[in-house]
C-alpha cells in the first residue's frame, strides 16, 4: 500500500510539472473551512431574495425549492427571472463587492479566518477586474457546484431555452470543481482553477512572497558587474 501511494505521488509529480508549487503558509484546513462557511453563508444570503419572492408571490409558507416552482404553480415565468436576478446581484455583493471594497481580497469567511486573495506575482491587492474573473467567471460559471447561486443561473437558462441545461451544466461543473479541488490538495501553492484563471492565490493576511532564486541571481550579477 505504501509503495502504491509513492508510485501515485511520483506519477502525479511527473505529469503535473506545470502546476505552481511555490508554497503558501495557509493550512489546507483553513481553505476548506473558509469554503464551507462561504458556501453556507453565501448560499443563504444570495438565496434569500428567492425565498421572499416565493412567499410573497405564492402566499405559501412551505420551503422554497427552485426557480421552476413559479411556473409549476401557474405563475408567470418572469417571477423566476426576477427572483434569480436578485439572487445573482446579492451573490455579486457577497463574493465580489465585499472582497473589493469592504475587506480587500476577503469574503466574510476569509476575513474571519485571516486569509485573503492576492495577485500571484507580488501578493498585492486584487482589482475589481481580477475578482470578476476569479469569482464571477471561475466560481459562478466554471466551478458551478462550488457555489449555490450557480443553480439559479442554470435554472434561468433552462427556463429561457426550454432545454434542460440544468442537469448537463451541473455535471460539468461538478467535474471541474473536483479537478480544482485536486489542484488545491495536490500542490504546495494550493491554487485552484479559478486562481490560475485570475492569476491569484490565497495567503495569510500578513504573508509576504518568498524570495525567488532568479531575483537573487540578478542581484549577484549586478554586484559582480559593478
Amino acid at each position: 500500500m505504501h509503495y502504491l501511494l509513492i508510485k501515485i505521488q511520483l506519477l502525479w509529480a511527473k505529469h503535473t510539472k506545470w502546476l505552481d508549487r511555490n508554497p503558501v503558509k495557509v493550512p489546507v484546513s483553513k481553505r476548506v473551512i473558509a469554503y464551507a462557511i462561504d458556501w453556507a453563508v453565501g448560499g443563504i444570503i444570495s438565496g434569500f431574495p428567492a425565498v421572499l419572492f416565493y412567499g410573497g408571490v405564492t402566499g405559501r409558507s412551505d420551503m422554497f425549492s427552485d426557480l421552476y416552482v413559479f411556473p409549476s404553480l401557474g405563475f408567470p415565468t418572469y417571477w423566476s427571472y426576477l427572483a434569480g436576478i436578485l439572487c445573482i446581484v446579492v451573490a455579486f455583493v457577497y463574493y465580489i463587492y465585499i472582497p473589493y471594497k469592504k475587506y480587500p481580497g476577503q469574503t466574510l469567511a476569509k476575513h474571519w479566518l485571516k486569509i485573503k486573495i492576492v495577485n500571484n506575482d507580488d501578493y498585492s491587492d486584487v482589482s475589481l477586474k481580477t475578482l470578476i474573473i476569479r469569482q464571477g467567471v471561475g466560481l459562478f460559471l466554471l466551478e458551478g457546484s462550488a457555489i449555490v447561486v450557480t443553480n439559479y443561473l442554470r435554472q434561468m437558462l433552462t427556463l429561457a431555452t426550454g432545454f434542460y441545461f440544468d442537469y448537463y451544466l451541473k455535471m460539468i461543473g461538478m467535474v471541474i470543481t473536483m479537478i480544482s479541488g485536486i489542484f488545491v490538495l495536490g500542490s504546495a501553492s494550493q491554487r485552484s482553477i479559478h486562481d490560475y484563471l485570475a492569476k491569484t492565490r490565497v495567503v495569510g493576511e500578513d504573508e509576504k512572497p518568498a524570495k525567488r532564486k532568479e531575483k537573487k541571481n540578478k542581484k549577484i550579477k549586478r554586484k559582480n558587474n559593478a
